[in-house]
């Protein structure tokens, strides 16, 4: 109920709004076998012949239900129970009673909240207007409408003329590549000229003296290292960045194929 179309109760016991008597009832700071549910009735009913049920229907409604069970909640304190034979049966209905009315109480109030705010939203967006959406004429002159010429078969002839001129996949081999040099390969070069030293000394320079990049260069510094470290091979060094001198050292026969691994050239 709104402020303006409040229903006021005017008995004995009470003088106010019917909401501020439900919250005393509800607080207990109000004894229901003090008020006259008659009169309020009665009052009601002359509020209700000045309202337009068509748009007031919730009001009367509310009232009706809490107002049964108001009245159910006052016979059952004033009316005793003949139909139990103990007291301790009439009282526990009696609280039952009570209960059921609290309850009943605080639906009403959460209802009425409720739609005091729906109503205060309502309020504040009743100024709020949709946007009708719409194309500005300068993006239409942009975007001309669409004329189909084609038919659906059309369509189909296109796709698949598309499909059958599609060239060929191929698969990329751009991430695959072979060596730039071969380790093995240098390997066998390095051992064979050592061999023909026939167990003299001959520089490191002499041996890339024919090296035609940088990497074949490297490649045969990895071959020294790895046939040393296989026990095939002797250096000599005077000292940091002095000539570099190899011999062949191994013990086996001269034509035996060397092995080297992965983890010879890792």
């Amino acid at each position: 109920m709104n402020a303006t179309n409040a229903f006021y109760v005017d008995i004995d016991a009470y003088q106010g709004p019917f909401d501020v008597l439900l919250n005393m009832l509800a607080n207990q700071r109000l004894e229901l076998t003090e008020i006259s549910l008659g009169s309020i009735t009665d009052e009601f009913l002359e509020y209700v012949r000045g309202l337009d049920l068509a748009q007031n229907m919730d009001q009367a409604s509310s009232f009706l239900d809490v107002a049964a069970v108001l009245v159910e909640a006052k016979s059952a304190a004033l009316l005793p129970d003949y139909s139990h034979s103990s007291a301790d049966d009439q009282t526990l209905e009696a609280l039952r009673e009570r209960d059921l009315l609290f309850a009943r109480l605080l639906q009403y109030k959460a209802f009425k909240e409720a739609g005091s705010r729906f109503g205060a939203q309502i309020e504040t967006n009743s100024a709020a207007h949709p946007h009708k959406g719409s194309v500005d004429a300068y993006a239409q002159v942009l975007l001309p409408q669409l004329e189909w010429t084609l038919s659906a078969e059309d369509l189909a002839r296109m796709a698949a003329q598309v499909i059958s001129n599609a060239p060929a996949s191929k698969v990329a081999v751009a991430q695959l590549h072979v060596p730039l040099v071969d380790i093995r390969q240098q390997v066998e070069l390095v051992r064979q000229r050592l061999i023909r030293a026939d167990g003299q000394s001959i520089s490191f320079t002499s041996i890339i003296s024919d090296a035609s990049s940088t990497l074949e260069v490297v490649a045969r510094f990895l071959t020294v290292l790895i046939l040393f470290r296989q026990g095939n091979l002797q250096y000599k060094q005077e000292g940091p960045f002095a000539p570099l001198y190899v011999r062949w050292a191994s013990a086996g026969p001269d034509e035996e194929e060397l092995l080297v691994s992965q983890g010879d050239v890792e």
